[in-house]
């Protein structure tokens, strides 16, 4: 059965689910998965489980992220360490012999010790290198010393193996070398993830680290070589450059930088294969969607944290408009406080009503909920759409409160929708006599008539009647100047 590796709607994402009933393959873009729980994740389609892809494909290979591999050390909280590394060696240059035996021990602990933190900071999905910290433990010293103790038992066991059979010095130096370049990289993850000796050197173990990565495991081993070798290549250009102490600093700092890059490496390879590996990252690698051209969909803006409205649009994309209007329809019954995903629901239930010439009258009804819905939002421009749509179907539809008239009637004047606003405004006092706001819907379209449709007589008119019916009104006043200006506008037309 094949099961595709990318989301069938977002072909550029790598797929997490994959639903053997609709054999389908989806992203958490179109699936939600909750990690703090370990509930089942059902397909949004047909209900039924899913099984959880290999995110090892859905993170992009070591290879391919080089540039910032390399930029990695130079990141302001490792360059502090590394600098702090570089002038702790400094001690190698005093004369007293215990203190430089001290710094000698102590540095390559201080290296590895950091080292170690950022392949597990690495492992857990953090591409930025750990905070930085000021609390020395010698519990942190066990992995740079179970570390130098499996280098120091693997060159041992290759002598006590090969020396019985008359291998010369030479040829049992190149095999440990080999191997040490073969299997140190699966030791020092076995010992970074478990922190066991045991499992560090346990050839089961070893194989099973290998196995998992698979043939990339060569080109990361080819990689290591080189990035072992680069700071020796490096310090050949600087040895007659600098004066000793300076010296000694640098060559500190670039096998430093060279070491946490080899570290960072490891620990992301072992991020990619977390899932195999058996680790559970702290963060998970997430591919964002791409930005739409011009303004971005309603789709595309919702989050992934909405399962029913998920469910909901899968169903639509599936061709399954009719489960998808039969959920919004039991959803949308419920009396619950408003969201972007919410709203959304409703928008989609608005366009199914919409697209059935058997529906109309239910979406009639529904906007009545819907658009003061918007409203409430500050989404008048919505609303105003919704609104349009209705009265091209009916054209004397109008909401049930006058409270949700005058809102619509608002965002109408600000829209310069001016037919929708008369529309609104025609009757409105009469139908309502006792609501407070009725002079505001008088003067807007009072405004209207005479500023943008130059229906100078009709304007009079309304004006006129503001001013008979509330006459101890503040706002009358407004409709005394507005008149007052409509006359002299007159009186200069008829003069000229």
């Amino acid at each position: 059965m094949r099961q595709d590796k990318y989301c069938k709607y977002h072909s550029y994402v790598p797929a997490k689910r994959y639903c053997p009933g609709c054999k389908i393959s989806l992203c958490s873009h179109c699936v939600a998965e909750n990690r703090q729980t370990s509930k089942t994740i059902v397909c949004p389609a047909c209900d039924k489980a899913m099984r959880k892809l290999s995110t090892a494909h859905a993170i992009p290979p070591f290879w391919k992220r080089m540039p910032s591999v390399f930029l990695y050390p130079l990141n302001p909280g490792s360059l502090v360490q590394l600098s702090g590394i570089s002038v702790f060696s400094l001690l190698m240059l005093v004369s007293l012999w215990p203190v430089v035996l001290v710094a000698a021990i102590m540095l390559p602990m201080m290296l590895l010790r950091y080292s170690f933190s950022v392949l597990q900071h690495t492992a857990a999905g953090h591409l930025s290198p750990p905070a930085i910290t000021l609390n020395f433990q010698l519990r942190e010293l066990s992995l740079p010393l179970k570390l130098i103790g499996v280098m120091m038992l693997l060159s041992l066991l290759m002598g006590i193996i090969l020396f019985p059979f008359g291998a010369s010095q030479a040829t049992i130096q190149l095999i440990a070398f080999v191997l040490n370049q073969v299997l140190l990289p699966a030791m020092v993850v076995l010992l970074a993830v478990h922190n066991s000796f045991i499992r560090a050197i346990n050839p089961v173990d070893i194989g099973s680290v290998i196995a998992t990565i698979g043939l990339p495991y060569l080109a990361l081993c080819g990689v290591l070589l080189l990035l072992g070798g680069a700071p020796a290549t490096v310090q050949y250009f600087f040895v007659n450059s600098f004066p000793p102490w300076m010296l000694i600093m640098l060559s500190v700092f670039i096998m430093s930088y060279f070491t946490v890059v080899m570290f960072h490496l490891l620990g992301y390879v072992v991020f990619q294969h977390h899932e195999q590996l058996g680790i559970r990252p702290e963060v998970e690698y997430d591919v964002q969607l791409k930005p739409t051209k011009g303004k971005a969909s309603a789709e595309d803006e919702q989050t992934p944290s909405y399962p029913l409205l998920q469910k909901i649009q899968l169903l639509i994309k599936e061709g399954r408009p009719q489960a998808a209007k039969a959920i919004l329809s039991k959803e949308l019954k419920h009396s619950v406080e408003m969201d972007k995903a919410r709203i959304e629901m409703h928008r989609l239930y608005h366009q199914m009503l919409l697209s059935n010439d058997n529906e109309h009258e239910a979406m009639l009804e529904h906007a009545k909920t819907f658009i003061p819905t918007l409203l409430d939002h500050n989404m008048g421009k919505q609303a105003l759409g919704v609104f349009w749509d209705c009265i091209k179907l009916k054209p004397g539809f109008n909401l049930t409160t006058p409270e949700d008239i005058h809102k619509l009637a608002k965002s109408a004047h600000k829209a310069d929708e001016h037919k929708v606003l008369l529309a609104l405004a025609n009757g409105f006092v009469q139908q309502y006599p006792d609501y407070p706001n009725g002079i505001d819907m008088l003067l807007m379209a009072a405004q209207v008539l005479q500023h943008h449709l130059g229906q100078y007589e009709k304007a009079r008119k309304v004006l006129n009647y503001v001013i008979n019916r509330y006459p101890e009104d503040s706002r009358t006043n407004q409709a005394r100047r507005e008149l007052k200006l409509l006359e002299h506008s007159a009186e200069a037309t008829a003069q000229a």
